[in-house]
């Protein structure tokens, strides 16, 4: 009998929302006959969380930001699991992960860019990833523009690149409409915009809060926009609502971990990024059938289907935003359309099961191969 691959995951933590919570969703999916899948973190897990999850955690005790020693135990980490592929994800995977797996001699590396599209790098970054491409099998993206944009800023190799897209475990049953709505604290008939991630750069939650100043009086003042997230711009959020003079229909929900049950209350989801990779929060949003408007990050179009799905945005100026908030708030029926041919699109694409072959695949090719 032929024992099964060994992989081992890297992650920051699980405490995350997107990138992290997607790869301890596909762990619970990921081990078969074939595969033996774990996950090292960097940062200690809760004792409660560790206890529920079905697959192997281990970590490597990192106290704060200022601790570098943790490189050490993660090298250690990884020698004692004896991976056969070593699999990073998020900045500190990108380079912390893909140093300590070549410095405990993992077989392959596989990193999966879950920013495909940002490109702020310093000199000592773009140095380490020259040097970590190299030792690096594959690097994992989304859709084929962000496959073709970052094998040309990297200069990696088509061979090297892959596209999975990400999933989610499909929930049946319904989706209780007033009790979201409840949840969320809207009220009667105000259309509800909800904008769902961390308050960072990436977000772009300061264009979320002028496009939403530049609707007309009357769209505005029988709106809500409402922040599901948290992070170091909250505060300059909060001061240009109030320079704008929104503050009055804008909230802060601060960070949730219940965003699914939210979801089926609001009546948009907004997207107001620079960049994303595959954002959970659009699945998810389709997943409750609710109509979509983004900017136009690289990859919106492939995974809105040229609009079929969704509304993007002709530019990342707020009149650009607005005119798209605009457009679904006076059409119901547009509003329904879009969402209900979002919802079965996602239903078929995006089941966690399909993103688990995905990455099996992978990594049978991968220990098949010489690559």
């Amino acid at each position: 009998m032929i024992a099964p691959l060994r992989v081992l995951h890297i992650l920051p933590s699980i405490r995350g929302y997107g990138a992290e919570r997607l790869v301890v969703d596909l762990l619970g999916h990921l081990s078969s006959p074939d595969v033996d899948a774990a996950l090292l973190t960097i940062y200690e897990p809760p004792a409660d969380v560790r206890r529920t999850l079905p697959f192997q955690l281990m970590h490597a005790g990192r106290r704060d930001r200022r601790d570098r020693a943790f490189i050490w135990q993660m090298t250690r980490e990884i020698r004692r699991f004896k991976p056969d592929i070593v699999h990073t994800h998020t900045h500190v995977g990108k380079y912390w992960g893909r140093f300590a797996a070549v410095l405990a001699g993992a077989r392959y590396i596989v990193h999966t860019e879950h920013n495909p599209c940002d490109v702020r790098r310093t000199r000592l970054e773009r140095a380490a990833d020259w040097l970590l491409h190299r030792k690096t099998a594959r690097v994992v993206t989304f859709f084929s523009d962000q496959l073709l944009a970052l094998s040309r800023r990297e200069r990696l190799p088509p061979g090297k690149m892959l596209a999975i897209q990400n999933g989610v475990t499909l929930a049946d049953g319904h989706q209780d409409r007033a009790l979201a709505r409840e949840r969320l604290g809207v009220t009667g008939d105000e259309f509800a915009i909800v904008l769902v991630g961390r308050m960072e750069y990436q977000k772009n939650h300061a264009l979320a809060l002028r496009a939403f100043s530049a609707l007309e009086p009357a769209t505005r003042e029988g709106s809500v926009l409402l922040f599901v997230g948290a992070g170091e711009n909250e505060p300059m959020l909060r001061d240009l609502a109030a320079d704008l003079g929104v503050a009055a229909r804008v909230r802060f929900l601060g960070y949730r971990t219940d965003v699914a049950s939210l979801l089926p209350g609001a009546d948009v989801l907004l997207m107001s990024s620079w960049f994303e990779g595959m954002p959970m929060a659009l699945i998810e949003a389709m997943l409750a059938e609710v109509a979509i408007v983004t900017t136009p990050w690289l990859g919106a179009r492939d995974m809105l289907a040229g609009g079929r799905y969704g509304l993007v945005a002709d530019g990342f100026a707020p009149e650009h935003l607005a005119a798209q908030i605009e457009r679904a708030r006076k059409d119901p029926a547009l509003r329904r359309t879009l969402a209900g041919r979002a919802k079965r699109h996602a239903r078929r694409a995006y089941d966690i099961r399909h993103t688990a072959d995905a990455h099996r695949s992978m990594y049978l090719r991968l220990c098949g191969s010489n690559a």
